[in-house]
């Protein structure tokens, strides 16, 4: 997976249908048990307009401080250009997939996003 800057991903987010932002710290043993996931959702939909960068929060402290992102890992998620806001299971919007979850999450996630930006 690419390895980008806050300066560097505006243009990743412009290139592509469906964009995660795997915001991750190198100390984050989470962080680490979240790449093999999104390594594998890469290879399963990167051809359909989906990819996936990391970005180093420790690095990018001003765009980690502007996105409120406030645990690792943290996943913000893009589909045609905008930024996804979720309903957490308690009802809570939030712009943010915190935490390390089940590989089909995340895959069903990408799925509907793909559809809708195909729609």
């Amino acid at each position: 997976m690419e390895e980008v800057n806050a300066d560097e991903l505006e243009k990743v987010i412009a290139e592509n249908k469906v964009v995660f932002v795997d915001c991750h710290a190198v100390w984050c043993h989470p962080c680490k048990m979240l790449t093999p996931i999104m390594e594998e959702l890469t290879d399963k939909y990167g051809e359909k307009g989906f990819k996936v960068v990391k970005l180093d929060v420790d690095q990018n402290r001003q765009f980690s401080a502007e996105n409120r992102i406030t645990g690792v890992p943290s996943v913000l998620v893009y589909s045609d250009g905008q930024r996804v806001v979720f309903e957490d299971s308690s009802g809570k919007k939030t712009d943010k997939l915190v935490g390390v979850m089940p590989q089909e999450i995340y895959g069903e996630l990408v799925e509907n996003l793909l559809a809708q930006s195909a729609a």
